[in-house]
């Protein structure tokens, strides 16, 4: 083949590897769902690296600084065996506890999970929790950016509500100090929701909240919201 027909060639190949390195790629941390379907799995990759795939589920499942991806939910549908850290309501996550950012002050983003779930991470230090029945409960106050972006970010429970998403099995009500959403969950049992959001459906799990029958945990339950219903626990369905 003469070099006159080799030109086009070689053009048509720079061109390609032009194309691929202007492709475009996403920057993660930490661990993360490959696609955003339970059947994918997770990439377990603790540094910041890149993916040709975009995050699905953006806008709820992540958090993001300096264009870098953070997966924050609860990572069970994805097949994680790993370590898991039982949680109920709203929370408080600090990124830069999660992956490694050099920042001056924490990186504070919330998680809007509506009751029970479970995360990778324990809670972080310098935020308030208590807990109960080896359950955390966020014990601090809500700022007004968690108020104000809770209508977009509860929407991770849409998505999750699709999965078959394991939950921690809670059978107490919350202790006082936590003022987020209270939720119940379970089968033939009301829905009682505070604060906001939609709340799941009935898991596989039969998660039930009842009164603690505990003095020093019936007071602090006055916050304006009516008191809770009281049902047996049936176990699981």
């Amino acid at each position: 083949m003469s070099h006159k027909n080799l030109a086009p060639l070689a053009t048509a190949l720079l061109l390609v590897a032009a194309s691929a390195a202007d492709a475009k790629q996403w920057r993660y941390a930490g661990m993360h769902p490959r696609t955003g379907q339970p059947g994918d799995g997770l990439c377990h990759l603790e540094s910041m690296h890149v993916h040709s795939a975009a995050p699905l589920y953006a806008d709820t499942l992540y958090r993001t600084r300096d264009n870098v991806y953070v997966f924050i939910g609860d990572p069970t549908p994805f097949g994680y065996e790993g370590p898991r850290h039982s949680y109920y309501g709203h929370h408080p996550v600090v990124l830069n506890v999660l992956v490694d950012i050099d920042v001056d002050v924490d990186v504070v983003e919330y998680c809007y999970h509506d009751g029970p779930h479970y995360h990778a991470y324990e809670p972080p230090p310098r935020q308030e929790f208590v807990d109960k029945e080896d359950v955390h409960y966020y014990a601090g106050e809500y700022p007004e950016a968690y108020r104000r972006e809770n209508p977009k970010f509860v929407r991770v429970n849409t998505v999750y509500r699709g999965w078959n998403v394991p939950r921690p099995v809670v059978t107490f009500a919350p202790p006082p100090q936590y003022h987020g959403p209270i939720i119940q969950v379970g089968v033939n049992v009301d829905v009682d929701v505070r604060v906001g959001g939609r709340p799941p459906p009935p898991s596989r799990e039969v998660i039930i909240i009842r009164d603690d029958d505990d003095d020093d945990h019936h007071h602090g339950h006055d916050h304006g919201h009516g008191k809770h219903k009281k049902h047996k626990h049936k176990g699981r369905d």
